[in-house]
């Protein structure tokens, strides 16, 4: 490991994943994991940090592309379905990093509010964290109606909606509150003819988090010295079909890849994640 200085900042923000998508999500292919390791408390002192890059496995797939039917004045007349965006060196980004077993924080100080857009027919940005309890703030910068459903992901698999809100008017802000109470993933749609706009916000009890950057790379500052389990989360990639009569899209079921890293005091942990898509059907 190589040696850091040791690391007094505040705690970076947490989340827990809320999807987004003019199309919802199905539920993640649950791995075969090792077994739990329990959460430690966070303890005062130095503390160590987390590192990676999440890369792309073999040949990447040929861009996905969908005709656009309405509103094409705004949203063009096709689009490129915004599932899997490479960097250099097939680099992964907008996929979640987190520690399964985050050490239990008593004192979280985070962002209170969140903020999505809705421009030229796209929810920016596409992965973001929240904490439990954050306000979501979102816009229209579009002329045209645009509806925010947001719906989390059940036991069953199924979805069950929390919140379903109309935005007509460009320039339109509305706070949905509440609606990050709880970590989990909740799934925004469009059904406004829209199917293919999708967004994802991973919303956590803790700081343990981070989305791939344009380089496809994460770090997780300021964890305590133990043995945790890390995991990348990646939204899938495959267009399965499109549900016309629900003005949606449905997607392959998301990546999950586990590992085990251990933070010393004071250093930083590398690991890197490995992504290997699926065959298509």
């Amino acid at each position: 490991m190589n040696r850091l200085p040791p690391l007094f900042l505040p705690l970076i923000a947490g989340a827990v994943l809320v999807s987004f998508g003019c199309g919802a999500e199905q539920p993640a292919e649950i791995p075969k994991e090792a077994p739990a390791v329990a959460a430690p408390s966070a303890p005062a002192g130095p503390a160590g940090r987390i590192r990676g890059v999440v890369r792309l496995q073999g040949n990447a797939p040929a861009p996905a592309a969908e005709p656009i039917t309405e509103n094409q004045s705004v949203c063009g007349n096709s689009v490129s379905l915004p599932r899997l965006v490479l960097a250099a060196g097939n680099a992964v980004r907008r996929a979640f990093v987190y520690l399964d077993n985050a050490p239990r924080v008593t004192d979280l100080r985070l962002q209170q509010t969140v903020l999505v857009d809705q421009k030229d027919c796209q929810y920016v940005p596409h992965a973001l964290t929240a904490p439990v309890g954050a306000k979501l703030e979102v816009t229209n910068s579009d002329p045209i109606l645009h509806n925010v459903h947001g719906s989390e992901t059940t036991a069953e698999g199924g979805l069950r909606t929390l919140f379903n809100i109309a935005q007509p008017v460009r320039g339109q802000r509305t706070t949905v509150e509440p609606a990050l109470t709880k970590p989990g993933i909740v799934s925004l749609s469009c059904e406004a003819g829209h199917p293919w706009m999708s967004a994802y916000i991973f919303v956590a009890d803790h700081p343990y988090v981070a989305v791939t950057n344009d380089n496809g790379e994460f770090v997780i500052d300021h964890v305590p010295v133990g043995t945790y389990r890390i995991k990348m989360w990646h939204e899938g990639v495959t267009l399965k079909r499109n549900i016309k009569t629900l003005q949606r899209y449905e997607y392959e079921e998301p990546y999950e890849i586990t590992q085990e890293v251990v933070v010393e005091a004071g250093a930083e942990a590398v690991v890197n994640f490995d992504l290997a898509l699926r065959p298509k059907p």
